[in-house]
């Protein structure tokens, strides 16, 4: 056994001679290492943290605990919300002068809509052959949409619609309509309205065993009577299933037809950024077609828009503009003409006598209202 004390001091050098094995040397320092190691530190001292660490670990519990207030925002808006592009894409006129003479920069003063045959005569000019050659070009309409709910961050869903005009014009081809009758005189009705196949049980039993193919039509409509002969049909028709909910089931088979083969379709666009705003572009006729029949179709389409509301108050259409392209113009259009605008909630307490008293003074109300309705708006 090798002495610890003996190495310190210098004499396990001595006694090692030029014979000694270096293994057994080798063997007596590793057991030196051990034994020293395995001395217990008696004199430890335990220190307290610094200054500088508790703080910054009560900073971050403070940062915790704001996080957790914060309001809740899905993943999906925090990554839209790093590529926001510049500027709103609602158009807001604040603090612009308003205009004096026929001619103004847009950029610079209030814009004022106009009438829809004005705006469809400014399109007949600027598609003239000598401008730029289109003068069958097609009518665009754009309607701009808040879809604020009466809900604090509760917003409208899109929604798609099939509307038959009153006047038609060539854009969209013919769509195939599939009908569902059970007695022999609505289903020539249905013949003779358009359908492309028309049948009740069994037909139905032919779609289940396959010999006729669901991906031929576009449409399936049902009549009343039928509603519990297609339920079978459910999971090979899914959401092409007749419902009263989109008005593929009824009794006017005829009418369900027309709709469903010759309507327009359009659809509402929300946007990714600004959840408020949404918007419908859908075209409305040529601009050969006669003024009244154009503004049949735009206030057919307008309607059937504002219909599609789920506010209480206030304004669901906040502005219309009419494109033609090629044409890059666009011409804000009035629409107090084609759609009754909901007013605002006021309270029950104001009774007749005061309402008279203040008849001259409603004038001056209606805009006040529209001074904070601006300014509702700019702060969104």
């Amino acid at each position: 056994m090798v002495n610890v004390s003996n190495y310190k001091s210098g004499t396990l050098q001595d006694k090692c001679r030029p014979g000694l094995h270096l293994e057994a040397l080798l063997r007596s320092q590793v057991f030196i290492s051990e034994t020293v190691s395995r001395v217990p530190l008696l004199n430890q001292q335990r220190y307290a943290a610094r200054k500088g660490t508790r703080e910054r670990k009560g900073k971050k519990k403070v940062k915790a605990e704001l996080a957790k207030k914060e309001e809740f925002v899905p993943y999906k808006v925090k990554l839209a919300k790093l590529h926001v592009p510049e500027g709103p894409r609602r158009f807001v006129e604040i603090n612009k002068p308003e205009v004096v003479d026929d001619v103004y920069f847009t950029k610079h003063f209030m814009n004022i809509p106009i009438s829809l045959a004005d705006a469809v005569q400014f399109h007949r000019e600027t598609n003239h052959p000598s401008v730029y050659d289109s003068p069958e070009a097609l009518l665009t309409m754009k309607v701009e949409l808040n879809l604020q709910l009466e809900k604090k961050n509760r917003y409208l869903d899109n929604f798609s619609r099939i509307l038959l005009l009153p006047h038609n014009f060539e854009y969209q081809p013919i769509r195939k309509v599939l009908a569902f009758c059970k007695t022999q005189e609505t289903q020539e009705d249905a013949t003779k309205a358009g359908a492309d196949a028309v049948g009740g049980v069994d037909l139905i039993k032919r779609i289940q065993s396959g010999e006729v193919s669901l991906s031929d039509y576009d449409y399936f409509v049902a009549h009343t009577n039928m509603m519990a002969d297609i339920l079978p049909l459910r999971g090979l028709l899914k959401r092409k299933l007749p419902i009263v909910k989109n008005g593929s089931v009824g009794v006017d088979m005829p009418k369900m037809i027309q709709i469903f083969s010759r309507g327009l379709e359009f659809a509402s666009t929300k946007d990714a950024y600004e959840l408020d705003y949404g918007f419908v572009e859908v075209p409305f006729g040529r601009l050969t077609m006669p003024v009244e029949e154009l503004e049949a179709n735009f206030s057919s389409i307008l309607k059937d828009i504002e219909s599609c509301r789920a506010r209480t108050s206030g304004d669901f259409i906040t502005r219309c503009y009419v494109l033609s392209p090629p044409s890059p113009e666009y011409f804000a259009v009035k629409t107090e003409a084609y759609v009754k605008k909901k007013a605002v909630d006021t309270s029950s307490s104001s009774s007749s006598d005061d309402e008279s008293d203040n008849e001259n003074e409603k004038p001056d109300e209606e805009e006040e209202g529209q001074t904070t309705s601006r300014v509702r708006v700019a702060k969104q």
